[in-house]
């Protein structure tokens, strides 16, 4: 598995497309830093705040990196490097269970690029400014500032599990690119079609979505003119529940349905 790992990583590191995403968010992440302190001043009530700013425009990055995880799946299949590895005497399992923890060590690393520039640059614009920085809340802010980032971990290692899984089925990049669009706009499509719609089964539905969720604890979901957040126990639970769920299914297909079907690469 290390050397499995080991191989990956190195395949990453190369990647022009990984390359460019990681561009991609830096040049975001300070497009955001100085449009947020002009726009309403750098200025903040505690050290923490920064990141509570920009954790309402996290959305941005669940239309970028699962594309990206569409191509990391199916470049086996694309370029035949699969029937080497495998060949070479890893396991099928090793191979899916490689895949999915280079991606996620890829999420966290787009993370902490996307939230810890934004940070340095805003934080060293509001030093070299003058700015006020207080003390006030600065527990609260951490708390939902991480919060909020531990929870874009989980739900990207989600989507990563569901396009995973539809990857390793189709095979073919371009068709499961075009299969990740779907799952996207689609999920964010019934969140938003079926919010206020006059029934309660498709109310229920929209309410449980992927994008539901991340728009809750985010801090951005409005139903009926009423602005909603996580708020009680329930939420919470359904909150990490729900991708939990959809990672275990997603996993379990994929293990089950790569080790069954023959590698035609």
């Amino acid at each position: 598995m290390r050397n499995f790992l080991n191989a990956e990583s190195y395949y990453i590191r190369r990647d022009t497309m990984f390359r460019g995403i990681c561009l991609l968010f830096l040049i975001a992440s300070t497009v955001l830093a100085f449009w947020v302190g002009t726009k309403t001043g750098f200025e903040i009530n505690n050290l923490a705040e920064p990141l509570t700013m920009l954790t309402p425009l996290s959305l941005f990055l669940y239309f970028i990196i699962p594309i990206y995880v569409c191509f990391f799946t199916t470049e086996g299949f694309e370029y035949g490097s699969i029937k080497i590895i495998l060949a070479a005497g890893q396991s099928r399992f090793t191979y899916i269970t490689g895949k999915y923890l280079s991606i996620l060590i890829v999420i966290i690393w787009w993370i902490i690029q996307f939230f810890g520039l934004f940070y340095i640059l805003y934080m060293s614009a509001a030093i070299i400014s003058g700015s006020n920085i207080g003390n006030q809340h600065l527990r609260m802010d951490l708390i939902n500032a991480f919060r909020v980032i531990g929870l874009n971990v989980l739900y990207l290692a989600t989507y990563s599990a569901l396009i995973m899984m539809v990857g390793i089925m189709i095979k073919r990049t371009a068709s499961a690119v075009v299969a990740t669009f779907l799952i996207i706009f689609g999920d964010f499509m019934i969140s938003g079609y079926f919010r206020e719609a006059s029934s309660a089964w498709l109310r229920m539905v929209s309410d449980h979505t992927l994008t539901t969720q991340i728009m809750k604890f985010s801090g951005i979901y409005v139903v009926n003119s009423q602005h909603v957040v996580l708020a009680g126990t329930r939420s919470f639970v359904e909150v990490i529940v729900i991708p939990i769920i959809i990672i275990t299914i997603c996993l379990a297909v994929t293990y089950i349905s790569f080790g069954k079907r023959d590698i035609h690469a």
